[in-house]
């Protein structure tokens, strides 16, 4: 599939225990709720919603950014209840070839392999659908647990961009990425387009 042809109809995806969709209004409660705490966002470098309105407001911004094919930011839905914990993004897109990787998950659900779930379906979706390159991430070096999960999904760490603008702070930041040819090798040297 062509790049521009992922950015008609916002991708439904699924893994076993999530569905990764569209944000809508009847998320900003639950998307307010996790994203208020200070731990959420304390690596993300940006202040959450101030309310449900706001986040509304966002999903809004998130949806236009689809249509420029700028962004695709999915919400985590769970199966049982269609409750939002989470998001995970693509983003700052370069000639359809390169893309950032960011991610987010309510407190309540730290440390129960939900990030690895999700990432291991949109990191396929990235290579093979979206026919990305390259997938970066960047990440504070206190935020240990992403430090990890990226080093288990097979992200390598390429270096440290002292003072680097991260959100609205300033900070050093780990820079990590993974190039299609290493995930294609790192799943038996086939690619499955």
């Amino acid at each position: 599939m062509p790049f521009k042809d992922a950015f008609i109809t916002f991708p439904k995806l699924e893994t076993e225990r999530f569905i990764l969709r569209e944000l809508g209004s009847e998320d900003a409660k639950e998307y307010y709720n996790y994203f208020s705490d200070h731990e959420v966002t304390k690596y993300w470098g940006y202040e959450g919603p101030k309310n449900t309105e706001t986040a509304s407001k966002t999903f809004t911004r998130f949806q236009n950014a689809f249509h420029r094919k700028e962004m695709m930011t999915w919400g985590i839905a769970t199966k049982s209840d269609d409750k939002i914990i989470g998001t995970c993004i693509l983003n700052d897109f370069i000639k359809a070839s390169m893309a950032n990787l960011g991610y987010n998950l309510s407190r309540a659900y730290w440390r129960t392999g939900v990030m690895t779930e999700v990432l291991e379906t949109i990191i396929p979706y990235a290579f093979h659908v979206l026919d990305l390159n390259r997938l970066q991430a960047k990440v504070m070096p206190d935020n240990i647990s992403s430090v990890k999960l990226l080093s288990k999904l097979g992200f390598e760490q390429e270096g440290l961009l002292r003072d680097y603008i991260f959100g609205e702070i300033v900070t050093d930041t780990l820079i990590f990425s993974m190039l299609k040819k290493d995930f294609i090798e790192k799943a038996g040297g086939i690619d499955h387009e």
